[in-house]
């Protein structure tokens, strides 16, 4: 049985908020994590996907895509902050943590 995911993804400062529609997650998130490039515009690098919701049949999700691109910013981020007040990372796979900083620690 095929479980389509409609999703919202975004950038680290939550300035731009992307819909989509998958099946695989894992190959969303390792395209937005391995992406070189930008996704929507020339200078938003989309890194989270911050909401998750699952339907039975393409219609349904693709239904669902439609009303959420059609939503206004205020109603999406509180849709998202009912579901994931933290704007935690939703996919499965761990992300890779790509820091230039060093941890400097003082005993």
């Amino acid at each position: 049985m095929n479980i389509y995911y409609t999703y919202i993804a975004t950038d680290s400062n939550r300035r731009f908020l992307q819909t989509g529609i998958s099946q695989d997650l894992n190959s969303i998130f390792n395209d937005y994590q391995n992406s070189n490039e930008p996704a929507l515009f020339s200078f938003a690098m989309l890194n989270r996907i911050v909401l998750l919701e699952s339907f039975p049949t393409l219609a349904d999700a693709q239904n669902r895509m439609n009303e959420l691109s059609q939503m206004g910013r205020i109603v999406k981020e509180r849709l998202i902050r009912k579901a994931n007040p933290n704007w935690l990372s939703l996919c499965p796979v761990s992300p890779k943590i790509k820091s230039l900083k060093k941890a400097v620690v003082y005993a």
